[in-house]
């Protein structure tokens, strides 16, 4: 199996946001290899947050995920924010979309996100 990394600590995330962040890379890189990539974006990869605003995370996959798979990721996504008492966004993109696409929302995600992780 390839190694999976995490790729650098973000200065914006406070204490809980990080080990929420380095928790569910550790369960996200062993129970979906389908996930490429999580990608940090919106206030907390720009810096200019408010004191209650959320991580905004992408999630690039490989391929389209099912809904029963969504819903296990947003469970697990669930307990990891109650577990740290943070809130989260998640988007999910295909890997060739967020390659190609000239979508405003994932242009300017390449813009300002933040790679937190990286399936190698």
């Amino acid at each position: 199996m390839k190694k999976a990394q995490k790729i650098k600590k973000i200065p914006y995330l406070n204490y809980y946001e990080d080990r929420f962040i380095n928790e569910l890379i550790e369960k996200i890189k062993n129970l979906y290899p389908n996930i490429k990539k999580i990608i940090l974006y919106g206030s907390k990869a720009r810096g200019d947050f408010l004191e209650d605003s959320d991580i905004d995370l992408l999630f690039v996959v490989e391929k389209a995920i099912d809904k029963k798979t969504k819903f296990l990721i947003y469970d697990l996504i669930s307990e990891l924010e109650i577990k740290y008492t943070v809130l989260v966004s998640v988007v999910f993109a295909c890997e060739e979309d967020f390659k190609t696409k000239k979508i405003n929302f994932l242009s300017n995600i390449k813009k300002e996100g933040i790679l937190l992780w990286l399936r190698e």
